[in-house]
C-alpha cells in the first residue's frame, strides 16, 4: 500500500500521520515544541527542534509501528506561517532561533515601510504590521547586521525549514509567501519594486513554488537520518492556514469555517480582496486551489489560553479534570466575565499590549466558575468574527483544530453563536489531512482540489452540535456586557 506522509509543523507541536488513496489516516504522532518568550516582545523557537521532532515521528513509524519507508511515495507538509528563519551560508554555523509569526519587536520598521511605500497593501492584500516578516527583516538588518549578512536565505515557514533539510531547497509557498508583506497576491509573485525599495536583499528571499509543486527529492544524508528512501520526492506543502482551510472543505466563493488550535481564526473564501470591511486584522491569502483568496480574522488567543487555563485550574496538561471543572458550572459562569487577550490581539481588536482580566468575582465564586469563563470568553472573541466578518449569518458552520476535542467548548460554542456545527472526525489532524491535498493532485489521485474537497473531506464521518437557542438567547444578553469590557479596561493597559 502507498503512503504519503504528512508533517504539520504547529506552535505547540508537530503532528505526523501517513495517508492512503483514500484519505485515510494511520500512525498519527505529535510532540511537542518548545517556545522562548524574550522581555522585548521575542518569540521565537528552535529550528532544530522541528527537526529533531520530524525524525522523532518518522522513526517512530519505521521502528516502533512497523510501517516501511518504500511504501511512502511522497511527503509533503503545512506548518506556521509569518515566521522568519536563517539558513546560514556555511552549514556548520549554529543556527539562529526562528523568529516567530507571534513576536512583535519589530513596530518601528512596520511604520517606516509604511511610511515609506503607502500603497503596498493594494498589491499585497495585507497591511504591513510588526508581525510581517518584511518589517522583521529590517529589523534584523539595523539591529543584527552580521546574522543578516551571514544568512544566506530567509525562509518564512516552519516546514520550509524542513524541507530545505531534507532537500537543501529554499522554498516556500504563495499561502506562506501573502503574510510576508512582499508578495503580490494576484500575480504570486514577489513584489521586487518594494523589496529593492527597501533595500532588502533579493538574493537572500526563497523560490515560490505552489504547494504541488516539487521541491526536490530527499537527500542520503536526510534519508540517513529520517529513514525514509533516497529520493523520495518532497513537495513544496501548504502554510497552515492553506491547509486548515483545505481540511474545511472550503474551497468555493463564500464558504466558510472556524478554526480553533494554538490561536484561532475564522476564514472565507473569496475571488478578490473585499476593502469594505468594517475593521482591522484581516489577512488576505493565496488559496491551494489557483485564484481563489482565504480571507482570514485572526485570534491570537484560542487554545493557547486554554491550556493556560488547564494549567493554572486543573494541573499541568490535566484536560480531563479540566473538563470535569467545566461541566461543574452553568452558563454564564455565576457571572464572571472573561477576557482572553492574556497574549495581546489582533482582531477584532488589534492591540499588542491588551490583557486578560476577570470580572464579577463574588463570595459565592468557584474553581469551576472561572474554568467557563474562560471558555465562554473565548467563544465571545469567536462570536465577535463572525458577526463582523462572515457574510452568511445561518446554516452550519465547519469548526476544526485541536479544540474540538472538547465536546462541552463545542456545544458552548453551538449555543453562543445559534449555529449547527460540523466536527469532522480526526479533526486535530485535519490540517495533516488538509496539507496531503497537495499530493494527492501531484500523485493524480484526484482531478483537483475540488474534487479532493468532495470525494474525502465533505464526506466524511462528523460531531454535529446543535445550539440550545434559550441558552442562545441568554448569551447574547452576556455577550452585550462582554463587549464592554476591553473598551472599559483599556485605560489600564499603559
Amino acid at each position: 500500500m502507498d503512503y504519503i506522509a504528512v508533517f504539520d509543523i504547529g506552535t505547540t507541536s508537530i503532528k505526523g500521520v501517513l495517508i492512503d488513496q483514500e484519505a485515510n489516516t494511520m500512525g498519527a504522532c505529535s510532540v511537542l515544541l518548545e517556545t522562548y518568550n524574550g522581555p522585548n516582545d521575542e518569540v521565537e523557537q528552535d529550528p532544530l527542534d522541528w527537526w529533531n521532532g520530524v525524525k522523532e515521528i518518522s522513526n517512530t513509524w519505521w521502528k516502533e509501528m512497523g510501517f516501511d519507508p518504500k511504501q511512502v511515495v511522497m511527503i509533503t507538509f503545512s506548518g506556521q506561517m509569518e515566521d522568519v528563519i536563517f539558513i546560514p551560508k556555511d552549514e556548520g554555523t549554529p543556527l539562529n532561533k526562528a523568529i516567530l509569526y507571534s513576536d512583535t519587536r519589530a513596530h518601528e520598521e512596520a511604520a517606516f515601510i509604511n511610511c515609506k511605500i503607502p500603497a503596498i497593501g493594494e498589491k499585497t492584500g495585507n497591511d504591513i504590521r510588526a508581525s510581517t516578516p518584511i518589517a522583521k527583516l529590517l529589523w534584523l538588518e539595523k539591529n543584527k547586521p552580521n546574522l543578516y549578512k551571514d544568512t544566506a536565505c530567509f525562509v518564512f515557514n516552519a516546514k520550509d525549514f524542513i524541507i530545505y533539510k531534507m532537500t537543501h531547497a529554499f522554498v516556500t509557498d504563495p499561502t506562506t509567501g501573502a503574510t510576508t508583506g512582499i508578495m503580490n497576491l494576484k500575480k504570486r509573485q514577489w513584489e521586487m519594486d518594494a523589496v529593492e525599495a527597501l533595500g532588502i536583499d533579493t538574493k537572500k528571499l526563497p523560490k515560490l513554488l505552489n504547494a504541488e509543486a516539487i521541491a526536490g527529492y530527499l537527500s542520503a544524508c536526510a534519508s540517513a537520518e529520517t529513514g525514509f528512501a533516497k529520493d523520495t520526492p518532497i513537495l513544496c506543502g501548504a502554510g497552515d492556514a492553506g491547509a486548515s482551510t483545505m481540511a474545511a472543505g472550503t474551497v468555493n466563493q463564500g464558504d466558510s469555517y472556524l478554526y480553533i488550535g494554538t490561536t484561532g481564526w475564522a476564514a472565507m473564501i473569496q475571488e478578490e480582496v473585499k476593502t469594505d470591511h468594517s475593521f482591522d486584522g484581516v489577512f488576505n491569502l493565496a488559496h491551494l486551489p489557483g485564484e481563489t483568496i482565504i480571507s482570514i480574522s485572526p485570534l491570537l488567543n484560542v487554545g493557547n489560553v486554554h491550556r493556560w487555563a488547564v494549567d493554572t485550574f486543573a494541573g499541568e496538561k490535566a484536560f480531563d479534570d479540566f473538563e470535569t471543572l467545566l461541566s461543574k458550572s452553568s452558563i454564564g459562569s455565576n457571572g464572571i466575565l472573561f477576557l482572553p487577550y492574556i497574549n495581546g490581539e489582533r482582531c477584532p481588536v488589534n492591540d499588542p499590549e491588551a490583557k486578560g482580566a476577570f470580572w464579577g468575582i463574588g463570595p459565592k465564586t468557584e474553581k469551576s466558575d472561572f474554568v467557563r469563563a474562560v471558555i465562554e470568553g473565548i467563544c465571545f472573541s469567536l462570536k465577535q468574527l463572525i458577526e463582523l466578518f462572515v457574510t452568511d449569518a445561518s446554516g452550519t458552520i465547519t469548526l476544526i483544530g485541536g479544540g474540538t476535542k472538547s465536546a462541552t467548548w463545542c456545544q458552548i460554542l453551538a449555543d453562543c453563536i445559534g449555529r449547527t456545527i460540523r466536527v469532522p472526525a480526526e479533526s486535530e489532524f485535519m490540517p495533516a489531512i488538509g496539507a496531503s491535498a497537495s499530493a494527492f493532485v501531484k500523485l493524480g489521485w484526484v482531478i483537483d482540489y475540488k474534487d479532493f474537497a468532495e470525494r474525502f473531506i465533505r464526506s466524511t464521518t462528523s460531531s454535529v452540535y446543535q445550539p440550545n437557542y434559550d441558552n442562545h438567547r441568554t448569551y447574547n444578553e452576556i455577550f452585550e456586557r462582554f463587549l464592554k469590557l476591553y473598551p472599559s479596561l483599556k485605560s489600564m493597559y499603559r
